[in-house]
């Protein structure tokens, strides 16, 4: 046996190394080393619990928005844990929805143009194919559609990233019609990129799709990717547990998890952490954390989210290529539709009369709760846990997308993307297959 290590650096977020068992001809176990630690969690402890509505956006710079819904998702959980009402407005969740919808929008096109197709080209065995990902308007167009997106955000958040627009009972703005219509406006420009560039047809025409066949009659960034994996035989390759989970956005009833096809309820509370390959632990070799459900591994994203709404399209690619990279890829690139039609929705829908923020008049400093708080980040479930004593918080633990998916379990069971790469049959397989599952070291090791 030799070892052969891989250090992954992604052009958007995140720096990994992977470490390689080669037997056989074949990958036989995979570690995944994150090596840079900040300690968030730690530096929260001893502050003001709404202090970490500014700090918490800090974790990341890409998903920003979601850490700090999580956060007050958490904080308000541990309010209504000892009996004072939250009282949210339509109008507050709608914002805050259409921000979360905006985030994942811009993290999915990014992920697309910049960390996968330039992957997927080199495939193509031509000496300089990953450079044309980089090369004329479709990646200048690329680069603007995520700004377009992000300012449509801007208008409720303030700023992107970094923003703190969420406070206990709502948001912190009070748009006016014509910050609507600034907001359409932007999400009009991206709506139109997605369906010249990705899609090569309306949102509404791809929605409609129930077939794996249908995207192949069609014109675009997504039909080449998948022209790509299928022609160089690697549609099925990556395959995991075929275990998904989903924790939705605060509401308890919408957490599900899905084995194969059968999908039932999930519960929070059955989530668990691992430290055991971490530096914390004798033998440790990365800083990041394992995430388990019921002591099982699963995987969260795009993928999870379509497979427990059971979305036609992506059933279709599941039965026949299972929770390989090619249902993997094709899940997040689909999501955009689903995101884009959401969020026209929200703004349509959005009451300017509503209040944007009704606060609970209990002082700040006489809190003494814990909470829970967990909303879907483009990566896939987060979950923030807060411990408040006297105002103050006692202790703070985040799980991530990145945790899930990414971390680490042992040979007997291997974590999620362990499985994923075990197998394959060379490092270039591993490093496509490990990239899908977009890595994002500073939420994985906040």
């Amino acid at each position: 046996m030799k070892k052969i290590t891989k250090e992954i650096l992604q052009r958007v977020e995140g720096e990994a190394i992977l470490e390689l068992d080669w037997e056989e001809s074949k990958i036989s176990y995979a570690k995944i080393k994150f090596l840079n630690f900040r300690g968030i969690e730690k530096i929260l402890e001893g502050r003001p619990f709404l202090d970490a509505l500014a700090i918490t956006p800090r974790v990341c710079g890409i998903c920003n928005t979601s850490h700090i819904v999580a956060s007050i998702n958490a904080i308000e959980n541990a309010y209504t844990s000892i009996g004072i009402d939250i009282n949210l407005s339509k109008k507050a969740k709608q914002i805050r929805e259409f921000a979360l919808n905006a985030e994942k929008i811009q993290n999915h096109i990014k992920w697309l143009y910049f960390s996968v197709l330039p992957e997927i080209l080199k495939l193509n065995d031509e000496d300089e194919q990953s450079l044309k990902a980089f090369e004329g308007k479709e990646w200048i167009k690329a680069q603007k559609t995520c700004s377009e997106i992000l300012k449509s955000m801007a208008i409720f958040t303030g700023q992107w990233p970094h923003s703190s627009f969420c406070m206990i009972g709502g948001v912190t703005c009070d748009p006016t019609q014509g910050d609507l219509y600034e907001a359409s406006r932007y999400l009009e420009n991206v709506v139109e990129f997605c369906e010249k560039e990705i899609f090569g047809l309306s949102i509404e025409e791809f929605l409609s799709f129930d077939s794996s066949i249908q995207i192949m009659a069609t014109k675009g960034s997504l039909k080449k990717t998948v022209e790509v994996l299928v022609h160089k035989q690697l549609a099925n390759i990556g395959k995991s547990h075929d275990r998904f989970i989903s924790f939705g956005n605060s509401n308890k009833k919408k957490s599900k998890k899905c084995v194969g096809t059968r999908v039932i309820n999930a519960d929070v509370n059955f989530v668990s952490e691992s430290l055991k390959n971490s530096f914390f632990k004798e033998g440790g070799y990365t800083y990041s954390k394992s995430a388990m459900y019921k002591k099982k591994y699963f995987e969260t994203g795009p993928i999870a989210r379509m497979m427990i709404v059971k979305n036609p399209l992506i059933r279709d690619f599941h039965r026949k290529n299972k929770d390989s990279i090619l249902t993997r890829v094709v899940c997040r690139v689909s999501e955009i539709a689903h995101l884009l039609n959401k969020s026209r929705k929200l703004l349509n829908e959005i009451n300017l009369g509503e209040p944007s923020c009704v606060s609970p008049k209990k002082p700040y400093s006489s809190i003494n709760a814990t909470g829970i708080g967990f909303c879907e980040a483009a990566r896939g479930s987060l979950i923030h846990k807060i411990e408040i004593k006297k105002g103050l918080i006692a202790s703070y633990d985040i799980i991530t997308p990145t945790v899930w998916n990414l971390g680490n379990g042992s040979k007997d069971e291997p974590a999620v993307a362990q499985q994923a790469i075990i197998g394959l049959k060379s490092v270039t397989e591993s490093d496509l297959v490990f990239k899908a599952f977009d890595v994002c070291a500073v939420c994985t090791t906040q």
